[in-house]
């Protein structure tokens, strides 16, 4: 069976192009327009060329024919842009749609008392209806926990790696999974009214008004028309008082080419690729003035969970209570998380092993009794019975796979089983869960915790056999790169701000780890609110973060608000920008393309005005070189008078199509500062914009000729 490959221009793609040369559709797009009008103009010399005496002429009907096509080819070059643009947008939507799946789902129902569980496709479960969520299961709609604690992914929808704890009156998100226990919810919406049907239609009712620097553009290009339409009047009265002998569609061809097609043609599409670019990086933009305006950020706020560090937390350090060694809890540490495949879970093994600490118990794993973790005791651990000797294990899989032989599961509870005089029992969790199971608790206990959390990290108790025999030090990770795109967000004068919860001397060292001058710690979400205002108060551009309800306030008031979509309603709301992956370091990404839109749109539109410099000297020597011979000198591409029109109008209408891959893709980004982008474009897209007409004009001149 042969696959068909999607292609670039889609028969709708064609069709809608078409349907724009509308010249109502072309209004927003007044240079377009225009050339659309002087194709009509040029139209009728093709008709009717005796209605136009003195600047006509009928033996030259075939050539007003071919100058005309090529107008119109041009202008359709333009709305081809638009559409394609557009149409990147709509397959946005298409693509959240796949995330909808059709799944059966437990529901339950309680009839005359008794309760029975009934397989229900997701299609047809309804707000209200009560659900059943067991280990494994994928969560068919958005509902509300009523019943239990577990572990639920919610990476497919958030991106976020870490399981959620979802207890009572926690909501679940459809398409999400539960990795641990079992829960009772309640639908809380109907199919068509889910988290993913939500973020379907904010897509599809993304509005892209023209943005400030976009309305600056198009006054430009305004005022460039109205010169260049006076300019040519003047030479069309000229020409007749003068008796120049100046063909009326040659002057339209100059006026076509002087004109900023190629800018007046790509610029709406430049700002819905900007859309479109954020799309394809799960960011939902409700605006095209929030993606331009991330371009022209000064201050950038960071958070440092999540944007800063991993998230994911690691074992750094061992710490024994009296009367235990550091091997004692690294042993300990390395049995209890052999069958633990979790992030954390892995960081234990790795440091026990990195520290020399492998017990000579592994021989007793494959047959160990596994408690698996558990969100309402927040433990975990495993039961060894007659272990003894050391026997590394065979090689191969993961942990899971390595005690899947005899390995039985069965969830802990607290204080409760009891221990053989053969067995070992090893729990590891949160410290005060350790607490309630332990036979007595050491006197500096809570003083570690205490000295563990001061300093920004996180402590898990380690128990054995009922007895706490130390701590485990956990610490958030800086993300590989962070340092770097911190460098690099300098680099573009933008000021990162740090915000965090963490004690001044814990905020201070992760700060200058990533090179981070400004920092507030202890913040409150609120605090977030105070810094925007500041800054905006001294006439700074302001880009944040956001999930919660509190700091709904503060993404309004930002310029550029990015909420995360795990947060609250009333910050996504707020926001100009969701992302749907809940990736705060995203932020950054947000600004970086604020910026290439910027630098794309400046770099189009210097070429466009370099080549309207070429293509003036390229037509002007030869209009009336005829009657003026002493402009023969400037015509150093030897150009005759209906090839050098002919070329020229070509060369303007195929220019439109070969940088609609420019503008749709963005020019090529690297962070650096103003000054050197503006040298950059200059360069490039100036003295190139320059040269290229002249080149392209020449070599179309003599394909023209060979015909």
């Amino acid at each position: 069976m042969s696959v068909r490959r999607p292609t670039l221009v889609s028969r709708k793609v064609l069709i809608d192009s078409l349907v724009r040369l509308n010249p109502l559709r072309l209004v927003a797009n007044p240079v377009m327009l225009i050339v659309e009008i002087t194709f009509f103009i040029v139209t009728a010399l093709a008709i009717y060329p005796e209605g136009f005496p003195r600047v006509a002429s009928p033996s030259l009907r075939l050539f007003y024919v071919e100058v005309a096509l090529i107008l119109l080819v041009t202008v359709w070059f333009s709305t081809l842009s638009d559409a394609l643009a557009e149409s990147q947008a709509k397959n946005t939507a298409n693509s959240l749609r796949r995330l909808e799946m059709e799944v059966s789902s437990k529901k339950i129902l309680i009839e005359e008392g008794s309760r029975r569980i009934v397989p229900t496709p997701s299609r047809e479960l309804r707000k209200g209806d009560l659900i059943l969520l067991e280990k494994n299961d994928t969560i068919p709609i958005d509902a509300q926990v009523l019943e239990g604690i577990a572990m639920v992914d919610e990476s497919l929808l958030t991106g976020e790696s870490t399981a959620v704890r979802k207890a009572p009156g926690d909501d679940v998100i459809g398409g999400s999974q539960v990795l641990s226990d079992t829960l009772t919810a309640k639908v809380t919406v109907n199919p068509d009214e889910t988290f993913i049907n939500q973020m379907i239609r904010m897509v599809e009712s993304s509005k892209r008004p023209k943005t400030p620097n976009e309305q600056a553009v198009t006054i430009v290009l305004i005022g460039l028309t109205a010169i260049f339409t006076i300019l040519i009047g003047a030479l069309l009265g000229i020409s007749l008082v003068l008796s120049l002998a100046a063909d009326l569609s040659v002057l339209i061809a100059l006026y076509v080419c002087l004109l900023p097609t190629t800018i007046g043609a790509l610029l709406p599409s430049i700002g819905l690729s900007g859309i479109s670019r954020l799309y394809k990086e799960k960011i939902v933009a409700k605006s095209g003035r929030a993606v331009e305006t991330a371009g022209d950020t000064d201050v950038i706020l960071l958070d440092k969970t999540g944007t800063i560090t991993v998230g994911n937390r690691q074992a750094v350090e061992f710490l024994p209570f009296p009367g235990f060694t550091e091997r004692d809890v690294g042993e300990a540490a390395f049995l209890a998380s052999w069958h633990d495949d979790t992030p954390e879970g892995r960081s234990l093994i790795r440091l026990a092993y990195e520290d020399g600490f492998v017990p000579k118990e592994m021989n007793a794993l494959d047959a160990s009794e596994v408690y698996e973790f558990s969100a309402s005791t927040r433990t975990s651990g495993v039961k060894l019975s007659g272990g003894t000797g050391f026997m590394l294990p065979k090689s191969g899989g993961t942990g899971r796979e390595r005690g899947r032989l005899r390995r039985k599961f069965e969830p802990h509870v607290e204080g409760g089983v009891p221990i053989g005089s053969d067995e070992i029992e090893i729990i590891k969790g949160a410290p005060d869960a350790i607490k309630k199971i332990v036979k007595s608790v050491p006197a500096d206990y809570d003083e570690i915790v205490q000295k563990i959390s001061a300093a920004g990290d996180t402590a898990m108790a380690l128990s054995r056999n009922r007895e706490a025999i130390g701590i485990v030090r956990l610490r958030d990770v800086l993300k590989p790169d962070i340092k770097e795109k911190i460098m690099a967000v300098k680099v573009m004068g933008i000021r990162p701000v740090m915000i965090t919860g963490d004690q001044p001397l814990t905020a201070k060292s992760i700060a200058a780890e990533v090179g981070i001058d400004e920092f507030q710690p202890e913040a409150k979400p609120e605090d977030k609110y105070d810094i925007v205002k500041r800054e905006q108060a001294e006439t700074r551009i302001v880009a944040m973060i956001g999930d919660g309800t509190n700091d709904a306030p503060a993404l309004a008031m930002a310029d550029v608000g990015l909420a995360m979509n795990s947060g609250t309603q009333a910050a996504k709301e707020a926001a100009n920008m969701v992302d749907l992956e809940s990736n705060p370091a995203k932020i950054i990404e947000v600004v970086m393309l604020g910026k290439q839109l910027l630098m794309t749109r400046g770099a189009v539109t210097t070429f466009s005005i370099a080549n309207d410099v070429a293509k003036y000297f390229a037509i002007m020597p030869v209009l009336f070189a005829s009657t003026v011979p002493e402009l023969k000198a400037l015509n150093v591409l030897g150009l005759g008078l209906n090839t050098a029109v002919l070329s020229a109008l070509i060369f303007n209408a195929i220019i439109i199509p070969l940088l609609i891959p420019l503008a749709m893709r963005g020019v090529t980004f690297k962070p650096s500062g103003t000054m050197t982008l503006f040298l950059k474009n200059t360069i490039i897209y100036g003295i190139g914009g320059v040269i290229i007409p002249f080149v392209g004009i020449k070599l179309i001149d003599v394909g023209i000729s060979l015909l």
